[in-house]
């Protein structure tokens, strides 16, 4: 029995507390109903069916199902047949007398229930409600302690049976990264207090121990301690208090080591304590710590080098500045100015380089350390060693291989089997016309012979035996079986071929136009192949038809269909060849157009009159567009032209 308090919150839930009971479940309710059938049963039909396996076997199933008739029936009946020496046997028992033998059970219901409660903290009022999972939880009784304990009727809004496996499937997807599925946090605790203990470097001194994980520690969770030793030393993982759990105390001892310190004295050890998502608590690693100081100075030629350069950084680079200029020139107010200010700023670079050629800077002082990893040996208590584990895994490895060796064997046993079934009724059926008479007696009779042998002498046999035996079947049965393959497949393979030789000889006599662009000669290829391929078609059917259907064929399908394959691959380029393109026409060229001349418009008598003023203006506006267009082409100043002018 099992109980959890558990606090909700939207999208996570948080372990507050769990409590349990081994020893406490469904099972204890059996037992009490079948020690008191037992008892009955040997004071009423005088029989002990402690002394008979099978008889208590069957008697506690018998009452596993009375318990289930219990929980919604008032009364049930019990009756069992021929449970014991040939006696069938019947009880009766009411629910009140059911609850009355399980008392001393029903007793122990409250020890978990209080139990969770004071862990978590809480009352029987900050419960807000209960819910009941797990088939025994159907018993009426073990309902009305619950209600009565938290004063609230229990809930069974899950699948009682069901939901366990639902919430495994469940969180396995959460932690699975091939499935998507809702974001909901599980704050798990640890259900015991993990310590770990250890002893100092003096041999006559006790253990010390400290507790790591405390009861109800976050899931996974990681620790880090630090050890400070001078030679290998031992680390024992263990419970503080297992309680009724019936489990041994310590759980493994990690041995840290070797190492070598440096100095010569105590080094300082990093021990970091994993308890993973699974609830096991190990020592993931050690490492040893040094520290190493160094101080680092500045030597004072680098100073005076740094100074030396910011001097001549500072001056002046190039020659022709107004300020080198500006000293060689007669003083004036501006140039004694100038130079008083090129004096100052001279000192200021004397004054600015005096302390970086007297000061050397010294750095502070840096600790490095230096981490080494220390080896970790790991013996866990209750599980295999290495090497008592590296043999369990090859006598694993060696038990597969037999099993499938086994099964090996039984199918090829069985594929003996099948085909002498298989071969017998064929020969009575189809295979009847392709065998000879005595081909078929003496076939039927070796099939005979190996079917007695399978259930005589090689019941047992090994895995080559039988593949040696199907094969010599095989060997007889074969040849029979391809001479009906081949009377079956060969009418439509000669079909096949034969429709081919007449498409590509229509094709080829055709005066379709979607041919006549194909040469005469290839054509005629084209209809001798086809030819070809008739006459060995006339003469190889010839021959096969006068053979009976037991004798071996002359004419085999894959002859045919190979024949088929390669008149198609000779004619189907020649017949499919494309049309050649048309040549393409160039079009007529046509002259360019010419400009079209625009009739003068009629004049007036004024116009008349004033033509030679009119023609004048004009002649003079013309010469005076080819004056400036003279001195546009020869890009004369307008000084020039004003002067000739």
């Amino acid at each position: 029995m099992q109980v959890s308090i558990v606090g909700y919150r939207k999208g996570q839930l948080k372990m507050l507390s769990h409590a349990y009971d081994r020893s406490l479940g469904g099972r204890d309710f059996d037992e009490a109903l079948f020690k008191h059938f037992a008892a009955k049963f040997k004071e009423e039909y005088k029989i002990d069916v402690y002394q008979n396996a099978r008889a208590c076997l069957r008697l506690r199933v018998a009452c596993e199902k009375l318990k289930k008739v219990l929980s919604a029936n008032p009364e049930a009946p019990l009756n069992i047949e021929c449970l014991m020496d040939e006696k069938d046997v019947r009880g009766f028992i009411k629910r009140e007398e059911s609850e009355q033998i399980s008392a001393p059970v029903l007793e122990r219901v409250k020890g978990p229930l209080e139990k969770a409660l004071a862990e978590a903290g809480l009352t029987t009022e900050s419960v807000h409600f209960v819910e009941v999972v797990g088939s025994g939880s159907r018993v009426p009784a073990i309902i009305k302690i619950i209600t009565e304990f938290f004063g609230k009727e229990p809930r069974r809004t899950m699948n009682a049976s069901e939901c366990v496996a639902r919430g495994c499937a469940l969180q396995c997807a959460i932690l699975s990264p091939t499935f998507k599925v809702r974001e909901f946090q599980v704050n798990d605790g640890f259900p015991f207090s993990i310590a770990l203990s250890w002893k100092s470097d003096s041999q006559n001194s006790a253990p010390q121990h400290t507790v790591v994980f405390p009861k109800g520690n976050a899931i996974p969770s990681v620790k880090a301690l630090t050890f400070y030793r001078s030679s290998t030393f031992e680390v024992d993982v263990l419970y503080i208090d297992t309680g009724d759990s019936q489990i041994p105390q310590k759980i493994s001892t990690y041995t840290i080591g070797p190492f070598q310190p440096s100095k010569g004295e105590k080094a300082k050890l990093k021990v970091k304590v994993r308890l993973n998502i699974h609830g096991i608590v190990t020592i993931d690693s050690a490492m040893m710590l040094e520290e190493d100081v160094e101080v680092l100075v500045s030597s004072v030629n680098e100073a005076l080098k740094d100074a030396t350069k910011m001097d001549t950084d500072d001056a002046p680079s190039d020659p022709s500045s107004g300020t080198d200029v500006n000293m060689l020139e007669p003083k004036s107010a501006d140039t004694t100015k100038g130079a008083t200010t090129a004096e100052n700023g001279a000192q200021d670079l004397e004054e600015k380089s005096v302390p970086m050629e007297t000061d050397a800077k010294v750095e502070p002082s840096k600790k490095k350390v230096k981490k080494t990893d220390v080896p970790v040996h790991e013996l866990v208590y209750g599980a295999l060693p290495a090497a008592e584990l590296e043999k369990a895994v090859e006598k694993e490895y060696e038990m597969a291989l037999q099993d499938r060796v086994m099964e090996e064997t039984k199918e090829k046993k069985n594929a003996v089997e099948a085909y002498v079934y298989d071969m017998r009724n064929k020969l009575y059926d189809k295979y009847n016309d392709f065998v000879t008479p005595e081909e078929k007696e003496g076939l039927i009779a070796r099939l005979q012979e190996v079917e007695d042998w399978l259930y005589e002498d090689g019941e047992d046999e090994t895995k080559g035996v039988y593949i040696a035996k199907l094969e010599e079947l095989k060997k007889i049965g074969d040849p029979i079986e391809a001479r009906y393959k081949e009377w079956t497949e060969r009418g439509s393979a000669v079909d096949q071929l034969v429709y081919c030789i007449n498409s590509f000889r229509e094709a080829a006599l055709s005066n379709d136009q979607k041919f006549e662009h194909i040469d005469i000669s290839e054509k005629q290829k084209v209809i001798n192949e086809c030819s070809e391929a008739e006459n060995w078609l006339r003469e190889r059917k010839q021959q096969q038809d006068a053979l009976p259907k037991f004798a071996n064929p002359v004419l085999l399908v894959s002859d045919v269909k190979k024949k088929a394959e390669t008149l198609d691959r000779f004619c189907k380029p020649i017949m499919t060849k494309p049309k050649p393109a048309p040549k393409p026409q160039t079009p007529p060229q046509t002259p360019p157009p010419q400009p079209e001349t625009q009739a003068p418009e009629p004049q007036t008598p004024e116009q008349q009159q004033n033509g030679a003023g009119a023609t004048g203006e004009l002649a003079s506006e013309g010469g005076a567009q080819e004056a400036s267009g003279e001195q546009m082409d020869t890009d004369k100043p307008e000084n020039s032209a004003e002067a000739s002018a």
